[in-house]
Formats: C-alpha cells, sequence, structure tokens
C-alpha cells in the first residue's frame, strides 16, 4: 500500500479542485485502519478518496481492496474495475484484479493479471505486495501461497524491468495528464507488447495516447484519425470504457470548437452513454455534462435537454461533493429560467443564480464568479437596478478581457448594450454594440469560413440590437454598414474575403436612375428596419404594425392552437395569450408577439401561396394584403417614381416572393413594378465587376434523367439524433474532400424518385432555341458526366445553365441541398447522383445564369448573420452571376411555361433574364396562359437574384 502515495502526489495535483479534507488526510485514515486491521477506516477513508478525488484511481483501488478484507468479491469487483479503466497501464488495479480472481476460484486468470502487475510496477521490494496478500489471507482465510511464490519468484528471477516501468509511468501520465510529448512511446509499447503474456491493452492504447499528442502538439487532424481508430479498435472492452468516453470527448470538444453542434452534440452523447457504465460518478462524467450543457446552449429548440442536463449535473455534483460543478449546474438552471422557463417560474432564476453565485465566491473561483455575473446582470437589470447591472458588466468585461476570453466579453457588450436600448439610451446602446462587435471580429480571426458561418449564427441579437438601435438615431450610413455586415459574410469570404464591404455610395454607383434598392432587416419579431437607396438618395423606413401582427395571429394561428372556447372571450385582449394550458397576460404587446408567432405567419403564407384553393381565397389576399403593407407600403411614396426594385431581404423574408404582395389596389407588386434579388450589395458589388466573354454559347440543359424506382431506398433515420450522426458524418468527409455521400443519403431516404416526363421536353425544346445550344437527356445526364464536362472546362463556355430534375434542400443537413441526375443500375462510378451544394460551389462557371427547374431550390438553412446558405450561394460562388430557383414545389405546366418564354426571349432576343421573368409573371397575371394560371402557385415560385 504505501507504494502508492508518492505516485499520487503527481496525479493528484494535476486535475483536482479544493476539498474541505486533502488527499493525504484519507490516504493516510485509509493506511491507519490498514495498519490497526480497522475495516471501518478503510471504508471511510477509500470513501472519501472516491467521492471527493472521484477521477483518481486510487479510491477505487483501495476501496477494491477493503472489500476484499471484508470478503465482498461482488462490490470488490465494481471498484477495481472502475480503477482499472481510470489507469489501465498501472499495475494496482491488477493486483486487485488478480486477488478477486483468485478468491472467486479462476487461478488461472489471477496468475494472468499478477503478471501483468509485475510488467507495471515500480516497486523495488517484493515485501509490500506480500504484506497486502497476508493481510488477506488473515481476513478470508485463505491460502494465496501460490500468488506470493508467483510474486516472489519475479523478484529472483530479476523478471522485472523497473526501470522501463518507471520510464513507462512517466510517459503515459505526462501525455494523458499534461498533454506532453514522449519521444520514445513507440519504443516503449514495442517492447511491452513483446512481452510473454503481454498485456493486450498495450495495442489498444498506443493510438488513443497519439491521438492526446498530435491533439496537444497541433496537428488536430491526425489527431482525430488516431482518437477515432482507437474508438475503432476499443469497441467493448469493458477494461477502456472510461477511455472511450475520454476520446469521445476529447471529438466533442474539437468538434464543438470548430461549430460544428450537431456533431459536438451526437459525440458528446457517445462519451456519456459510455461514461454512465461505470459504477461511480467521477469529475470527468460531471465535466462531460457541463460540457454538454455549453454545445446546448449554441443550439436551436434545446432549452428543454439543456435544463435536463444541468439537473444531472447538480446530481452527480451533489455525489461527488464537487462546489464548482454544482455552481455550473445551478447557472444553468438559472439562465434556463431567465430566458426560456414558464412564465409562472422566472422568479426561479434568481434564487438558482444567486446561489450559483455564492458557491463561485467560496471557492475563489474567478473565472465562475465572472460567468454567473454576466447572467445576473440580466436579473439585476429586469429587477430596474440598471445602474447595478452596468456596473457588474463592466467589472465582469475587464476581467474576460483581461484573461483574453474575446468570446465571453463580446457577449457581455452585447447584453450591455441592450440594457442602455431598452431604457431608451441608444446612442450609448451604439457604444457597446461596436465594441461587441470589434470583439466578435477578434474572435473571427481565427476561425475558418465555415466556423465564421456558425460562429455568426449564434451571435446576430448583436446585429439585430445595432440595427435596432440604429432606427431611433436615424444613422442611415451605419445601418446600411451594420446591414452589409451581417449577411453573407460566408458567401463574401468564398468570392473575395479581401474586398471591403460595400457603402451607400457603392450602391448608388450601382443603382440606375429607376431603380430603388430595399434592404430589410428585422427587429423585433415583425419589427422591419429598412434602408432605402435611390441613385440620389439614402434613408431608413420603418414598419411594426404590432396591433395588426396581434390581430392575424388571435385570427388564424392561434386556432392551430386549439384553445378551448371558453377561453376565447379572454384573448380579445391583445396583451393576453393562451401557452402551456394557461393564460398569461404580458406587460405589453409587443412581449405578447414572439418569434415563433411571425415564423408561423411566414408558413401560413407559404401554405397559401403553394396551393390555388378558392375557398381560401380570402384569407389568402388578407395575408397578402398584411405583407404589403408591412413591407412596402412604408416606401410607396419612393415606389411610385422607381418601377425597378432590387430587394436584400432578412431572415424568414428570404421564404416569400415580394412579387406576390398584394397592394391596396389589390394589385400584385409584380403588376407594376420588377423585382429582383440580391444577397446583399457587397455581393452584388462582386458580382457586377466580374467580366465574362461575350462569344460563350448560349445554353447547356440537362434534363429527363432517369432515376431508380421511387421508394427503393427506407431510411434508418428515426429522429433528430440520428440526423445530426448522419450530418456529423457529412462534415468528416467534406474535411477530408470525400464529396460521396450515398450511405449518409440512403440513411435519410435519398434513393430514387418518380420520373419527370415535363423535364425532358423542357430541356428538349430549349434545345431548338440555337444551334450552340447543348441537351443532355436521359442516362447521358449524368453526375459523372456533369463533372467530366467541368473538369475540361467545357461548362464554362456557357452563359446559361439549364438544370430541370428533381431538386430539394436540407435544414437540418444544409450540405444535403441540390439536384438529382440520372441513376444508372449499376451506378454512376464514383459519383453518388446527387450534385449537392459542396460540389457545386467547386464547379468552375463563366455563367449569366444559372436556372434550377426543379422544387425548392430557392430555400436552405437560415443562418443568422448570414441569410440563406444554399443553392444560390453554392452557384455565386461557383462562377454564375445570377440564379433563377424556386421557394415551393413547382407545377409542371407553368414552370414549362415559365421557361420556355424565359428562354426564347433570353437566347433570341439577348433579353435581360431578370427583365423577361417579370415580363412573364404578368403575363401569368393577366390571364395570357389562361385563367387557371392566373394564381401565384403557378408564377411567385421564382426567384432571380443576383447580377
Amino acid at each position: 500500500m504505501k507504494n502508492l502515495l508518492a505516485l499520487l502526489f503527481v496525479l493528484v495535483s494535476v486535475f483536482s479542485f479544493a476539498q474541505p479534507k486533502s488527499f493525504n488526510d484519507y490516504y493516510n485514515h485509509y493506511i491507519e485502519g490498514y495498519k490497526t486491521n480497522d475495516l471501518s477506516k478503510m471504508k471511510e477513508g477509500s470513501e472519501g478518496l472516491m467521492i471527493n478525488f472521484s477521477d483518481e484511481f486510487a479510491g477505487y483501488y483501495l476501496h477494491s481492496y477493503y472489500q476484499i478484507l471484508k470478503g465482498d468479491l461482488n462490490a470488490a469487483q465494481l471498484a477495481s474495475s472502475q480503477a482499472l479503466n481510470i489507469q489501465p497501464l498501472m499495475p494496482f488495479p491488477y493486483f486487485t484484479e488478480s486477488y478477486i480472481s483468485f478468491l472467486g476460484g479462476n487461478t488461472e486468470k489471477a496468475l494472468q493479471n499478477l503478471e501483468w502487475a509485475m510488467q507495471l510496477t515500480t516497486s523495488q521490494n517484493a515485501q509490500e505486495t506480500i504484506d497486502d496478500m497476508v493481510k488477506i489471507e488473515s481476513f478470508t482465510k485463505k491460502d494465496l501461497s501460490p500468488l506470493k511464490n508467483k510474486w516472489l519468484s519475479y523478484y529472483q528471477n530479476k523478471t522485472l524491468n523497473i526501470n522501463k516501468a518507471v520510464e513507462l509511468d512517466n510517459c503515459v501520465n505526462g501525455i494523458l495528464l499534461q498533454g506532453k510529448k514522449c519521444a520514445n512511446l513507440d519504443t516503449l509499447f514495442a517492447y511491452y507488447s513483446s512481452q510473454r503474456n503481454a498485456n493486450p491493452l498495450f495495442q489498444k492504447m498506443l493510438p488513443l495516447l497519439k491521438a492526446v499528442m498530435f491533439y496537444y502538439g497541433g496537428n488536430t487532424s491526425e489527431g482525430i484519425n488516431q482518437f477515432e481508430y482507437f474508438l475503432e479498435i476499443s469497441k467493448n472492452n469493458s477494461s477502456l470504457i472510461s477511455k472511450r468516453a475520454y476520446a469521445l470527448y476529447f471529438l466533442s470538444v474539437i468538434k464543438n470548437n470548430s461549430f460544428n453542434k450537431p456533431g459536438a452534440l451526437v459525440t458528446i452523447n457517445d462519451g456519456l452513454s459510455e461514461k454512465l457504465k461505470l459504477p461511480y460518478p467521477t469529475l470527468a462524467l460531471a465535466n462531460m455534462q457541463l460540457h454538454k450543457i455549453q454545445v446546448l446552449a449554441k443550439m436551436e429548440n434545446k432549452q428543454e435537454e439543456k435544463l435536463q442536463t444541468a439537473y444531472q449535473l447538480e446530481q452527480t455534483a451533489t455525489k461527488i461533493n464537487n462546489d464548482y460543478f454544482k455552481a455550473e449546474a445551478f447557472n444553468s438552471i438559472g439562465v434556463y429560467h431567465v430566458f426560456d422557463g414558464p412564465q409562472a417560474e422566472r422568479a426561479k432564476a434568481g434564487t438558482y443564480l444567486t446561489k450559483a453565485y455564492n458557491l463561485a465566491k467560496a471557492i475563489n473561483d474567478k473565472s465562475l464568479i465572472n460567468e454567473v455575473s454576466g447572467n445576473l446582470v440580466v436579473i439585476k437589470a429586469k429587477q430596474g437596478l440598471h445602474d447595478e447591472a452596468k456596473k457588474l458588466t463592466e467589472e465582469t468585461v475587464a476581467y474576460s478581457l483581461k484573461e483574453n476570453d474575446f468570446a465571453g466579453a463580446q457577449n457581455l457588450y452585447n447584453n450591455l448594450g441592450f440594457l442602455y436600448y431598452n431604457q431608451k439610451d441608444y446612442k450609448n446602446a451604439i457604444t457597446q454594440f461596436e465594441k461587441s462587435i470589434v470583439l466578435a471580429d477578434k474572435v473571427k480571426e481565427n476561425l475558418t469560413s465555415k466556423q465564421k458561418l456558425e460562429y455568426m449564427n449564434t451571435i446576430e441579437g448583436v446585429y439585430a440590437g445595432m440595427i435596432m438601435s440604429c432606427q431611433y438615431t436615424k444613422d442611415v450610413a451605419k445601418l446600411f454598414s451594420t446591414q452589409e455586415q451581417s449577411r453573407s459574410g460566408y458567401l463574401k469570404e468564398q468570392l473575395n474575403k479581401n474586398i471591403p464591404l460595400a457603402t451607400i455610395s457603392d450602391a448608388q454607383q450601382l443603382l440606375q436612375n429607376d431603380e430603388v434598392l430595399i434592404t430589410y432587416s428585422i427587429g423585433q419579431p415583425g419589427e422591419i428596419i429598412m434602408s432605402v437607396i435611390t441613385k440620389d438618395k439614402a434613408e431608413i423606413r420603418y414598419s411594426y404594425p404590432i396591433d395588426e401582427l396581434l390581430r392575424l395571429k388571435k385570427t388564424y394561428t392561434n386556432k392551430a392552437k386549439k384553445i378551448p372556447s371558453n377561453i376565447n372571450p379572454y384573448l380579445i385582449d391583445l396583451q393576453v395569450d393562451y401557452k402551456d394550458g394557461e393564460l398569461v397576460r404580458y406587460a405589453t404587446k409587443q412581449a405578447a408577439y414572439k418569434k415563433e408567432d411571425f415564423v408561423m405567419l411566414i408558413e401560413w403564407t407559404r401554405q397559401l401561396l403553394k396551393e390555388a384553393n378558392p375557398q381560401l381565397q380570402n384569407v389568402q389576399n388578407d395575408f397578402l394584403h398584411f405583407w404589403y403593407n408591412l413591407t412596402l407600403q412604408p416606401i410607396q411614396d419612393i415606389l411610385i417614381s422607381h418601377p425597378k426594385v432590387i430587394i436584400s431581404a432578412a431572415d424568414e423574408l428570404n421564404y416569400l416572393p415580394f412579387e406576390a404582395f398584394l397592394s391596396p389596389k389589390n394589385q400584385y407588386f409584380v403588376s407594376t413594378h420588377d423585382v429582383k434579388y440580391i444577397p446583399n450589395t457587397t455581393i452584388w458589388k462582386i458580382i457586377a465587376n466580374r467580366k465574362y466573354a461575350e462569344n460563350r454559347k448560349s445554353v447547356i440543359a440537362f434534363g429527363g434523367a432517369l432515376y431508380q424506382p421511387s421508394g427503393n431506398v427506407k431510411p434508418t433515420v428515426r429522429g433528430i439524433e440520428d440526423f445530426y450522426k448522419v450530418a456529423d458524418a457529412v462534415s468528416q468527409k467534406i474535411n477530408k474532400g470525400i464529396y460521396n455521400f450515398k450511405p449518409e443519403l440512403e440513411a435519410i431516404g435519398f434513393g430514387g424518385a418518380n420520373y419527370l416526363a415535363g423535364t425532358l421536353r423542357e430541356v428538349q425544346f430549349v434545345g431548338t432555341l440555337s444551334n450552340d445550344i447543348k441537351v443532355l437527356t436521359g442516362l447521358n445526364m449524368s453526375e459523372s458526366n456533369f463533372k467530366k464536362l467541368n473538369a475540361t472546362g467545357e461548362l464554362k463556355q456557357y452563359k446559361n445553365l439549364l438544370i430541370s430534375t428533381h431538386g430539394f434542400t436540407g435544414d437540418v443537413i444544409p450540405e444535403f441541398s441540390g439536384v438529382m441526375f440520372s441513376q444508372p443500375n449499376a451506378g454512376d462510378g464514383n459519383e453518388d447522383t446527387f450534385l449537392l451544394a459542396p460540389e457545386i460551389a467547386k464547379l468552375n462557371l463563366n455563367a449569366d445564369l444559372v436556372v434550377l427547374s426543379a422544387c425548392d431550390t430557392g430555400v436552405g438553412k437560415l443562418y443568422g448573420g448570414e441569410g440563406i446558405n444554399g443553392l444560390n450561394s453554392s452557384f455565386l460562388v461557383a462562377g454564375s452571376n445570377a440564379t433563377l430557383l424556386s421557394l415551393w414545389p413547382v407545377d409542371d405546366a407553368g414552370t414549362a411555361l415559365t421557361m420556355q418564354n424565359l428562354f426564347k426571349k433570353i437566347v433570341q432576343e439577348n433579353a435581360q433574364a431578370s427583365t423577361t421573368l417579370n415580363q412573364i409573371k404578368r403575363s401569368f397575371i393577366n390571364g395570357d396562359f389562361g385563367e387557371r394560371y392566373k394564381h401565384p402557385q403557378f408564377w411567385a415560385p421564382f426567384l432571380y437574384n443576383g447580377k
């Protein structure tokens, strides 16, 4: 027992938290019991170590030995297994494994474990272990002579290599506990793997140790490979459960730092599943639970899961008597009640945050005090203690900056900005938001483009606050600059990251005299803030008809809630709502209107536009009048003299066709104005400066694809967690440059599809318009052929690219946005027959226009601080100057009419595509194609976006 203490001084100092009693207190209490044969002291000492130093193997090893003396081999085995999982390359757990096996009648296994202990021991003296065996004999009345004799023989025959074992200890513990490099790792493991009766865990542990070295050495990608290899070869190994959890935790941290939140969540869940197989809670378990909370905090609609994980963390922290993790748990629970909990339970926030703060102060953890203080600011602000809140924020920011925690300071300045905003001190609010944005830019300096996209999604609030404040100060230049900063940044990175953001002057240089540029932003739900720019003027316009928003909600959206009829009289009051089975009265009308209400309004509008249902015509008109009044009526005076409108939409507004909004005169907007869309002015400026040769051929068209039968693939994905696993697999493939996603596509049910005869007729018609048009149909319309045309440079020889086929977009897995190509019976070589957004972005096009005559290609994942990132972005990156994509499933006949008339004009008359598209829409409305096709279902889905 004595030779354990020197080693543990090193281990305990590396990863432990302040405890009321020291490690030595519990250890010495145990040793006193050991010397005096007092089992109660041994029990108290070992349990004290297990609870208060739960990540150290010592408590479990000592407790296992105590249980052996007591005669409870089952309890001894549980503790021994935990010790072995924590330190599988140290001798101590193999001693208890040997004793348990021998006393259980398995002498062969006992001798094997004893030999593995011998290989790893650093003890110069055989007697200490002999004494342990003698004591077992005394308590159990069993003869351990076979083990004693064998152990003595190792020393007598000089079988041990103590120097090598010391070297191994230093190597392994240096890597795992301090991230140190071990130059002779391979040599040491080759030595131990070559021993007679070698411990098989050496071969399995080697990639884990290499992974940690690579990670701390800065080679993250090779670290990931080694972690994954370790996880593969260690499956179902009961001695490596803890190390598997350790590896999965590492991988989750790497993914989280890369803003791969779904992947991080899936991986930490796998890690927790492994860790919970062990019988005792540990610091590592608490740390993994805290990490999961941090991952969930940056994900949408995960508030309840985050709360449940916080409660689990509280339970773990209580079991291991750890105030740090208790404080973290209380802090998370408090934050839930501040922002997400039921209205009736909001008072709990102060209680939990105060408990967290007091614990943080008690253990004097300045970082934790700072973290909790940032949340207490919100409580103080809600209580009206604004000066205290401001002072506390400034103190907290100062600490964060001192610690180079720029992300933390950014969030605090954002909160302070909203404090000033809520006091209507908009000038000071802008100052704080500007500081927050500067720090956000600091955070982004070390991120990849994709990581910046994900990060911007988490901090969109600071830009919203800035925009709302600028509306009150009437600073149109600052408003427009913020709008440019807060959308299409990822797209700009792909196109030209060095070009400065566009200014109002840049916009005016791009505009013609009869054009107006409207850049929309959404402040609070339903609050529309616009920068409106013409050739000679720029101003701010505003719209926030809160009464009308609530009227629509109560008239239509609330019907979906199936509210009991006896409740309806109470809902006449606009500030009263029915939520979670009870009536709630909000302090203001604005508070009564939530983001989900606005999103539902968008979705209801889309549903009405998708279906030409005469019975719902009045409802549709009500909605379309509302959207016109919200977004266009505030600039009616400008629209009168500017018949061409360029729109940079915001957030969910990207899902609506402004052309279909109904004016007070019951005219669709496109009846009086030409409409086109741009991501933002900076992207417009980049595209406008592209110069392609005029002698390019007119069109290359793909259509009439042949698919495998619809339904030939059955999805294996069942819930959101399964989707996250697929998304993580996709992300890992892309990082490795692999673009065949057949297994992942099939997992979510992507396989065959119904044949679209209209797509063949469509491209064949286009092929008749000019001799230089190339048309590929049937099996010739394959993904491999498409990529060959790109590789040879033929694709870039065409002004217009038309792909007529099935299309799709992904939200949970945004990379799964794309179009289908032909699916030969024998497959398409190395291709998966789906051309997806990441592949599209790598194309080399010199196109004026890409037309996807397919369903739902104009939507995609909506990122805060970016906008829609989908097929439009991918084709612009590939080199197209504009796209024509659809907002919803398209009607074959309506699509054919649109495409035939569009390509006639642009091929035979060299007409502008955007102008032509607007004219075609007016022809639909005027009944030129028949009464049936007047409905927006047929003409509204296709939007022109770009130059």
